[in-house]
């Protein structure tokens, strides 16, 4: 009796070899972003850590604008960071949105005589 075929059984090609690759660097960063954001869970808090810095003065037509640099050195983001200037008896503020962990923004400040010596300070912040 001649053998016969089974009709079910189906012939399955191999993967190509892209394919294959693209699946495994696809499953590589999808792991990699579970880990980091795993990594980035654990890590205990750090309050925000701001410092203010005078960086740039310009002089305009309606005084000197002084460039504030705020660097926060703490992981936590501040929000509604308030700085201020004083220049002898002229006192200017400002208030950022929001200072990022990590991170800087900058803040102008306008004085009618140059600011180059003027003390800069953040005045407070609040938690976003």
């Amino acid at each position: 009796m001649p053998a016969r075929k089974n009709p079910a059984r189906k012939i399955v090609a191999p993967r190509p070899v892209l394919q294959a690759v693209m699946a495994a660097l696809g499953a590589l960063v999808t792991l990699a972003a579970v880990v980091i954001v795993v990594w980035e869970a654990m890590q205990p808090a750090a309050p925000p850590a701001l410092s203010a810095r005078i960086v740039d003065v310009q002089s305009t037509a309606a005084g000197h604008v002084a460039t504030v640099e705020v660097r926060n050195d703490g992981r936590d983001t501040a929000a509604g960071v308030d700085i201020e200037g004083v220049l002898g008896d002229q006192t200017a503020t400002a208030t950022l949105d929001y200072v990022p962990g990590r991170g800087r923004a900058k803040a102008y400040l306008r004085f009618d005589s140059d600011p180059s010596r003027a003390a800069v300070s953040v005045k407070g912040w609040s938690a976003p």
